[in-house]
């Protein structure tokens, strides 16, 4: 009985840590933190802001390019350059 408690528990405590160590998606609502998008690769950034960009201004994420990203841990802020290409 004891090493069926015992197995369940690790088992359960296995599960919670790859659970919490999964890759949760970045998005620009409450649900990310500021440190979290401060951490995020320039690439994840940029995928971020390109998907925005189209859902929300409905312009084609072909016609974007993210020119530079600026992060400033200490005011917690992130600037993002965007060009929109013409065609």
């Amino acid at each position: 009985m004891k090493k069926l408690l015992k197995i369940l528990t690790v088992s359960f405590v296995l599960s919670m840590f790859f659970i919490s160590c999964a890759k949760k998606p970045l998005t620009l609502d409450d649900e990310t933190s500021m440190k979290t998008l401060l951490k995020a690769s320039d690439e994840d950034i940029t995928e971020l802001v390109l998907k925005e960009a189209a859902e929300k201004g409905n312009i084609p994420e072909e016609r974007l390019n993210v020119e530079y990203i600026l992060r400033d841990e200490k005011s917690q802020a992130i600037a993002v350059k965007l060009k929109i290409n013409e065609q």
